[in-house]
């Protein structure tokens, strides 16, 4: 099966994933918020120490960064002309205890050290690569080669003002607004409260109880502040694996705590967005409402006039009502709807006609096909598509008004930025072309 066909396939089990964890009500925040922007891929005790550290901040070497955030073209190529931070920390020590509850196992004392390696923080995302010291004891309870995943259970991310960046636990939540007598509500999101999405990556782990792994956290509504300090602090770090005695899965739990503040590098702080305003478009009903460049990436919003929202393929339609009737199950419906010819077909056309903007294209190769979909141009005729990015800002979506909404983030950053781009925008098998020119203020 060549590369095409398997994204596609991708694509559609994907859409019925989705569809299936919508109607179960699981894009949530701890199954009970809904979020408005969903992570698109998922790469997815008892205190006996405490310790608190103040890291000075340097620009980190390119080349020692132990794997890119896995955020996309825009990302990696900020990362590669120094929009990244080193702490160059110590690890930060705490003693834990280790909870099996499967198998009713408890270890005291099993120190864990904690670093932040690098990071970088704009105006979606505040990423990280986390490292991870365990004492080999560990070994007795998880097989750590063979870690499938990480995550920091309770973990809040704030600045200097107090600002809540990014927390997913209610109880650290209140406490938190109860230590800094914040009258903030538990996902009643304002300026100060952010309601943020995770995607994060485990990238290493091995017997001697080194872990080192991605945390990406990105916001969801409003740009992230531009904070001068931030601070980590977790007191629960879950692990998820396979069990040394029966080789089954098993999730453990390790309780201490630990808190990493960290001082933002100034080019993060300060930083500044350029934008564009619209000197021609080759089609009249395109309606451009935002073009901005940024260290880490290009945004364009377009409204699209009369576009009617069509309706779907009627034998696609009653596939889904009989996987929403319960007559037939998931992988029946999944089975089917990559096999059989006519049902193939119509997903093809249903995602077509849902989204008329191209924004990827590959060949047999592996390679994106460019005259096929739509990419940014500078005045160097180098071309930017679409970053991909889970933590990217997009939309694809028909509104009130007989109208289609269309937002995309492209690998297009400031270090490449010209007074003068080109959009080229693939619509309908029809490409147009927008031509901007920088604002200056």
């Amino acid at each position: 099966m060549n590369n095409k066909k398997i994204l596609e396939k991708f694509k559609m089990n994907v859409a019925i994933r989705n569809f299936k964890s919508e109607n179960e009500n699981k894009h949530t925040l701890k199954e009970k918020i809904k979020w408005k922007f969903c992570m698109k891929k998922k790469l997815i005790v008892g205190l006996c120490g405490c310790f608190i550290l103040l890291s000075g901040v340097v620009l980190a070497n390119y080349d020692k960064i132990i794997a890119t955030f896995g955020l996309g073209a825009g990302i990696d190529l900020a990362v590669k002309n120094g929009y990244i931070a080193n702490p160059n920390m110590n690890y930060i020590e705490s003693d834990t205890i280790v909870n099996n509850e499967r198998d009713s196992i408890t270890l005291n004392d099993i120190k864990v050290n904690a670093k932040i390696k690098d990071f970088i923080m704009d105006d979606i995302n505040i990423s990280t690569h986390f490292s991870f010291k365990i004492d080999t004891k560990i070994n007795e309870t998880i097989d750590m080669d063979n870690l499938q995943n990480i995550e920091l259970k309770d973990l809040i991310v704030t600045d200097e003002k107090n600002r809540i960046l990014y927390c997913m636990d209610k109880e650290t939540f209140e406490t938190y607004c109860k230590e800094n007598n914040l009258a903030y509500k538990f996902t009643e999101f304002n300026e100060n409260y952010y309601n943020c999405g995770l995607n994060n990556i485990l990238i290493y782990s091995d017997k001697n109880g080194f872990i080192e792994f991605t945390y990406n956290m990105y916001s969801g509504d409003n740009s992230f502040p531009k904070s001068k300090k931030i601070n980590f602090k977790f007191t629960e770090i879950q692990l998820e694996g396979n069990n040394k005695a029966d080789n089954k899965n098993c999730v453990i739990s390790l309780k201490g705590e630990w808190n990493i503040k960290l001082d933002v590098p100034e080019q993060m702080y300060n930083r500044k967005n350029i934008s564009y305003k619209v000197v021609s478009c080759d089609n009249p009903d395109f309606k451009v409402t935002n073009a901005t460049l940024t260290n880490t990436g290009f945004e364009i919003g377009i409204i699209i006039s009369n576009m009617k929202e069509p309706e779907q393929p009627l034998i696609l339609k009653k596939m889904f009502n009989k996987l929403i009737r319960g007559e037939i199950n998931n992988d029946e419906f999944n089975e089917r709807i990559n096999t059989e010819k006519e049902l193939i077909e119509a997903s093809e056309q249903d995602s077509k006609n849902k989204h008329p903007i191209v924004i990827s294209d590959w060949d047999d190769n592996g390679n994106e096909i460019l005259e096929n979909i739509t990419y940014v141009e500078n005045e160097k005729c180098e071309k930017f598509t679409s970053t991909m990015s889970a933590s990217r800002r997009q939309d694809s979506n028909y509104i009130e008004g007989d109208k289609f909404s269309f937002y995309e983030t492209f690998g297009l950053t400031t270090y490449d930025a010209t007074d003068k781009l080109k959009v080229r925008v693939m619509f309908k098998d029809n490409p147009y072309i927008i031509e901007l020119e920088r604002i200056y203020n």
